[in-house]
Parts: C-alpha cells; structure tokens; sequence
C-alpha cells in the first residue's frame, strides 16, 4: 500500500508540475486607466489655467480684452458679481459657455455650460483661493463634473490645484478623478494675452476607470501644458492599476499634438489623447 500511495504521490505532483509548466502567463497589456486618466487629465487641468486667465484682480477681470482682440469671437462671457471688488469678498465669477456652446478659439474644444468661480481675495495677492464648480458642463460631448475645485495662489507664479470627487461621463462610461496639483506658471505672467500662458505641473491622482479598475498617479517629470495647445505637451507620469505592473505615459518632449506613449514591463504602446 505504501508503494501505491507513493507512486500516486509522485504522479501527482508531476501532472502539477507539468500544468504549471505549460501554463502561459498572459502578458499586461492593459491601456485603458491611462486612456480615460487622460480623458480627466486634460480638462480638470484646463480648469485651473481658464480660471487663472480671467482671475480677478483689483481692477476687475485680468483678461477681458482678450475676447475682442485674442478670441476673434471665440470666447465664453464673463459675468462678475459683484462688479466692483471695492464692494469687498467673496466675489463670484461665471464663464458661461452658454447651453449650445461654443468653439473655444483658444484649443479649439467645443464646450457648454458654466465654471462658477468663487474669489475670497484679489487673485494677484499670495495666499488668495478660489472655489470653482461646474454646472452642466461638457467639452466635446464629455460632460465634467465634481464635487468642489480649489485653487490657490500659493506663491507668486504658482498655485496650488485639488479636484474633490471628478467624474468625467458620456452615455457609455462613467470615470472618476482626483487630484492635488501643484502649477508653476513658466510663462505668459507678466500680460494680459492668454495664448501664451505656460505652466508647470508635479503632483499626484488616483481614479477609477471605465471597467471599474482604479489606478493611481504620479508625476515624476513636471507636464506642460500650454494655453494655446489642445494637450499635454511633455512630462512623465507613473501610472498603476489595481494589481498591475507600473508603466509610465510619456507626453513627448514638447510638440502639440495628441500623441503620448505608455510602457509596460519594457513594451511601448502609443495612444491618442482626448
């Protein structure tokens, strides 16, 4: 009897063996969290610079020229309320996109809907903070939206940026985002033109995406964003899915175009960006 049950033994782990053995792993491959963390990405940081471009400062609203001479007809209207920041804070801004929309003559982006921004002190002084919600806003047919945004002017060309509870949604998908974003703006301060404005960002996200897989992110080298440039136009970001391998998106070094590459275990794939 023990002959047999030794015997039965050593089969048994070989047939385990053997089928451990011929079992493939299946590679990663997995795309779709940075797809959609894109989707996010670009417009939530979109937020802040649209915000920054209309700031108010102590003679009303920084940029209104730039809707006749920059804009050729391509921008939101602007309402103020109250109109004159001498009557005191806080002070709320609307950039109405209307209920059509409007093309966006700056990145070319149809959007509807309205960012209500919520001043508690002229946005030239450091430390000041803005509230910002979107109210039925979408941008091509990909409608934003979270539970509050908070920007402040942390220093004197930079700003911190928090995104509580994104969600970014058409008829199809439903994704979720947040974030804590620090900007530096590296050019375009120093007047009143908006199509130059360029900033810098480091920080971090998490998410969840359109197959219920959530993700974390991190900037290990600053993004680009340019104002006048529909993407992100460099930088590097580690990117993990739930019980996936890192890989890392690579924005490019500088080109505006809607190209980045993503790289798994050494494998490089290359995505269109929203």
């Amino acid at each position: 009897m023990k002959r047999i049950f030794l015997a039965s033994a050593i089969l048994i782990t070989v047939m385990s063996v053997t089928f451990t053995s011929c079992k493939k792993t299946e590679p990663d491959t997995e795309t779709q969290s940075a797809t959609d963390n894109d989707i996010c990405e670009t417009e939530f940081t979109k937020s802040m610079t649209t915000v920054n471009s209309f700031a108010i400062k102590e003679n009303g609203i920084k940029s209104m020229m730039d809707r006749q001479n920059l804009r050729s007809g391509g921008g939101p209207t602007i309402t103020v309320d109250p109109a004159d920041t001498l009557d005191g804070f806080p002070v709320t801004m609307t950039i109405d996109y209307g209920t059509t929309g409007i093309m966006d003559s700056i990145d070319g982006k149809f959007r509807k809907g309205q960012v209500i921004c919520v001043f508690y002190n002229s946005w030239h002084i450091v430390g000041a903070s803005v509230k910002v919600n979107l109210v039925n806003y979408s941008v091509n047919g990909i409608t934003y939206a979270c539970d509050s945004m908070r920007i402040t002017h942390s220093s004197t060309n930079g700003f911190t940026h928090q995104t509580f509870k994104g969600k970014c949604m058409n008829s199809e998908w439903n994704l979720q985002w947040e974030a804590l974003r620090t900007y530096t703006q590296t050019a375009g301060a120093g007047d009143l033109n908006p199509l130059n404005d360029v900033f810098s960002l480091t920080g971090n996200a998490s998410g969840v995406n359109r197959e219920g897989k959530s993700y974390t992110v991190n900037i290990t080298q600053p993004i680009v964003k340019r104002n006048s440039c529909s993407w992100i136009e460099s930088g590097r970001m580690d990117l993990t899915p739930e019980g996936l391998a890192v890989r890392t998106v690579d924005f490019g070094t500088g080109n505006c175009d809607n190209k980045a590459t993503l790289t798994i275990n050494g494998n490089v794939f290359t995505f269109s960006m929203n």
